[in-house]
């Protein structure tokens, strides 16, 4: 993994023990490849907002991020990410995070029948982060008809 700094020199304020963004974006990324919902959950401010831009979702992370990590980790036994890079701007408080996504999926999911078919798909995330290091937005951006193709959807229905 690389990661970028923008400026290495000005760190935000933080709590005594707070993390970087850059390093609650790997705990967030190793909590998912552990599918472990409410521990990514815990990383955030309560009520931080979870958006994800190709599925035209958001809300707070209580019900769309559980909700969606838990219906993922379902439908995908062996869903795990990588992280290729990882860049910090203003300040250290928020990390872009390049990303690839892959599994196989074993169970119907977002209207997608499963047909055992795996993907791996590149994302990108914004993570901002507040000055006690907890996660306060995330927002996810990818290939949606990419997701879609490589699970054999084909049609728009």
């Amino acid at each position: 993994m690389v990661r970028l700094a923008t400026n290495p020199v000005a760190a935000p304020e933080k709590g005594p023990n707070a993390m970087t963004a850059s390093q609650i974006a790997e705990t967030l990324f190793a909590r998912y490849n552990d599918h472990d919902a409410a521990a990514m959950v815990a990383l955030f401010e309560p009520g931080g907002i979870v958006e994800y831009v190709p599925a035209a979702l958001a809300g707070p992370v209580e019900e769309v991020g559980a909700g969606s990590w838990a219906a993922l980790f379902d439908a995908f036994p062996d869903l795990r990410n990588r992280v290729n890079a990882i860049r910090e701007a203003d300040g250290g408080r928020t990390a872009i995070v390049d990303v690839n996504v892959m599994g196989t999926q074993a169970k119907e999911v977002f209207g997608v029948p499963s047909q055992g078919k795996a993907y791996d798909l590149r994302h990108l995330f914004v993570v901002e982060t507040n000055a006690a290091g907890r996660i306060t937005h995330l927002t996810g951006f990818w290939d949606n008809a990419g997701f879609y193709r490589q699970l054999g959807k084909t049609d728009l229905d």
